[in-house]
C-alpha cells in the first residue's frame, strides 16, 4: 500500500509531492515499480487525495507496468495520515499488508525480503536507523534535558504487517481517538504485538524539503542508488 494522499506544502511544488518529478518520472512511481518487482506481491493499493483521481490517472497509472497477477485498486484517503492508512487496510484484501510512503522512493528488494521474513515471524516488521546525532527534550526557550539516543531508532517505511492485526489497531486509535505518526506505534499502542525491527536502508530517503529532492536528484545523477 502506498500512501500518497498527502499535500506536501513544505516541498514547495505546484504539483502534490507524490506527483513531483524526479529524474523525469512522478515521485511515487519509484514505490510504485519497486513493489511490482516484489515476487510475493498480489496487489497494490493507492491512497491518493480525494481530488488527485485524475491526476493519478493522467500522469502514473499509464506508466505503471503490472504483471496480470498484481491487481491494482486506488482509494481515496483521509484528512491525516492514519486515516489514509485505515483506508487503504480497508480496502486491502492480501492477508499481509507493507505500508509505504510516496515519498520515499529509494528501497531495496532485500529490505522488503527481509521485512517479509521478519512479519511472518512476529506478525509485523519495521526498517530502522540508529539515531547519530544529540538530542535534546525542547523546553520553552532552552534545551529541557538530553536523551539516550542509544535507546532510540529512527523508523522508515515500508511497514509490514499481518492485515487484520494492522486493521484492528487503526480501528481501535480510531475509536479512542488518538493519533500516530506511523502504523508501528498504533500497533504497539493498541495490540500485544512487537513487530522486529529490521536494518534499514540510508538510501531510503523521506522526500520532504527542497534540499531533500535536491539530493535525491544528485543521487539518481551519480548512479549511488541500488539496482532495482
Amino acid at each position: 500500500m502506498v500512501l500518497a494522499a498527502g499535500r506536501g506544502e513544505r516541498l514547495q511544488s505546484p504539483v502534490p509531492k507524490a506527483y513531483v518529478p524526479l529524474g523525469g518520472k512522478p515521485l511515487m512511481l519509484y514505490s510504485l515499480e519497486a513493489f511490482a518487482r516484489f515476487p510475493p506481491l498480489g496487489e497494490i493499493v493507492v491512497v491518493i487525495h480525494p481530488e488527485d483521481e485524475g491526476l493519478f490517472r493522467a500522469r502514473v497509472q499509464p506508466l505503471l507496468e503490472l504483471s496480470q497477477d498484481v491487481e491494482l485498486r486506488v482509494v481515496c484517503g483521509g484528512e491525516h495520515r492514519q486515516d489514509s492508512a485505515l483506508a487503504g487496510v480497508r480496502a486491502s484484501r492480501s492477508p499481509w499488508v507493507a505500508v509505504h510512503d510516496a515519498a520515499r522512493p529509494f528501497f531495496s528488494r532485500e529490505l522488503l525480503t527481509a521485512l517479509w521474513e521478519a512479519a511472518r515471524e512476529e506478525g509485523g516488521a519495521v526498517p530502522v536507523l540508529p539515531v547519530r546525532e544529540s538530542l535534546h527534550e525542547r523546553g520553552d526557550r532552552c534545551l529541557a534535558r538530553p536523551l539516550d539516543r542509544e535507546r532510540l531508532l529512527r523508523a522508515q517505511t515500508p511497514q509490514l504487517f499481518a492485515r487484520e492485526l494492522l486493521l484492528r489497531a487503526l480501528e481501535e486509535a480510531r475509536r479512542r481517538g488518538e493519533r500516530f505518526t506511523d502504523e508501528a506505534g498504533a500497533v504497539l499502542a493498541l495490540t500485544a504485538c512487537r513487530p522486529r525491527a529490521v536494518p534499514g536502508e540510508e538510501f531510503n530517503l523521506k522526500i520532504t524539503t527542497p534540499w531533500d529532492r535536491k539530493a535525491a536528484e544528485a543521487w539518481l545523477a551519480a548512479g549511488l542508488l541500488p539496482p532495482p
